[in-house]
């Protein structure tokens, strides 16, 4: 089944950290694998671990990236620069304040994540995953 995909937070061919339902509730999702630099690691592309979010942490999750959206959409408009990036100025302090009650909230917990192999796919400007269980 294929569920939604709320942020995608760091990218390195293709999505690494962010957002998403598995089985149809909130999770922060992680790619452990980067491509050449985890050669000797053991972990694999395509596979993350899966931990539950609570429903702050989901509220501000989609908070920061709502700020993030509104800077991606005024730097296509021509309206800022890439040196504002990741946010518009006058977004900074609730990104930044967000950003640090995320520090410690939007990470791995390995005593509840759960394996699974992502496949994300894009419809009609959404963004979906299929997860897969890997045991």
């Amino acid at each position: 089944m294929k569920e939604p995909v709320y942020t995608m937070t760091d990218w390195y061919d293709g999505p690494r950290k962010g957002v998403a339902n598995f089985e149809g509730t909130p999770h922060y999702y992680e790619c452990p694998w980067y491509a050449g630099i985890d050669t000797g690691s053991g972990e694999l592309p395509g596979h993350y671990l899966l931990t539950p979010l609570d429903a702050e942490t989901f509220r501000l999750a989609l908070e920061d990236w709502a700020i993030w959206e509104r800077w991606e959409a005024a730097f296509a408009a021509g309206m800022t620069t890439q040196d504002t990036h990741p946010v518009l100025p006058e977004d900074r302090p609730r990104h930044d304040e967000i950003e640090q009650l995320l520090l410690s909230k939007l990470v791995t917990n390995p005593l509840t994540c759960r394996r699974a192999k992502g496949a994300f796919s894009y419809e009609e400007n959404k963004r979906f995953v299929k997860w897969a269980i890997v045991l």
